[in-house]
């Protein structure tokens, strides 16, 4: 058990954004920044926030929309006080 805890360690944890609703859906969202080259999936069935990153082409933090306040990077674990 400790060495799969010690290698679980080693994983890195996923990108995970969070929609603006104020400015954006996140549909419209996701095919913008598939546009920019970005591989994602929405987050899980109990967020309609949620995007998960898998790999991208350009810098998250700083695309047009994350500066336009269109999401902002927040861990998946923080969606859950919502909900």
């Amino acid at each position: 058990e400790m060495f799969e805890f010690l290698e679980a360690n080693e994983t890195s944890r996923p990108v995970v954004i969070r929609t603006n609703t104020l400015k954006a859906h996140r549909r419209e969202l996701a095919e913008a920044l598939t546009g920019r080259g970005v591989s994602l999936e929405p987050l899980a069935e109990w967020s309609k926030v949620g995007l998960k990153i898998f790999e991208s082409n350009v810098p998250i933090g700083a695309t047009p929309e994350y500066l336009a306040g269109y999401y902002m990077l927040q861990s998946a674990s923080s969606f859950a006080p919502v909900l």
